[in-house]
């Protein structure tokens, strides 16, 4: 585990309401399909994906994900544009598979220890081009 500041993270993105889990999966392979097809997609490109809404605290059908593609400029690539909320993060990587992620939130509390999670901003799962050839992710706790 790493801390990283956020600061003017802007993204391009897609949203959908509903349960989480399956349709998240298949909202990121639309959203990464939007990309390849505008020629958006790079070596370069890093995506993220925002669960927005606590599932204990939210009617499943008004759970809000959100994926998008940071922009470093002004573009305008057709899509819906908003900033990541700046701070410290606890960024930590781990395999990109069902099983390390399903692992990762089951020993989530022993993960964080004594860090002061922000829980008024959402967790952001990051995927770079880098990580993600190499079966890697990250999960960005943000902190107080």
């Amino acid at each position: 585990m790493v801390i990283e500041e956020f600061r003017n993270i802007r993204i391009a993105y897609m949203r959908r309401t509903g349960e989480y889990g399956i349709r998240n999966k298949e909202l990121m392979e639309t959203f990464k399909a939007y990309l390849r097809d505008s020629n958006l997609l790079s070596a370069d490109s890093t995506i993220l994906g925002i669960a927005l809404d606590d599932p204990y605290s939210v009617e499943k059908e008004n759970l809000r994900y959100d994926v998008g593609l940071v922009v470093t400029g002004k573009e305008n690539i057709g899509l819906d544009m908003r900033e990541i909320p700046d701070g410290m993060y606890a960024i930590f990587e781990i395999p990109h598979t069902a099983e390390a992620v399903s692992e990762f939130w089951s020993n989530l509390s022993s993960l964080l220890g004594k860090l002061p999670v922000d829980r008024s901003k959402p967790v952001v799962e990051r995927y770079n081009a880098a990580k993600i050839s190499n079966h890697f992710c990250e999960f960005c706790m943000p902190l107080k």
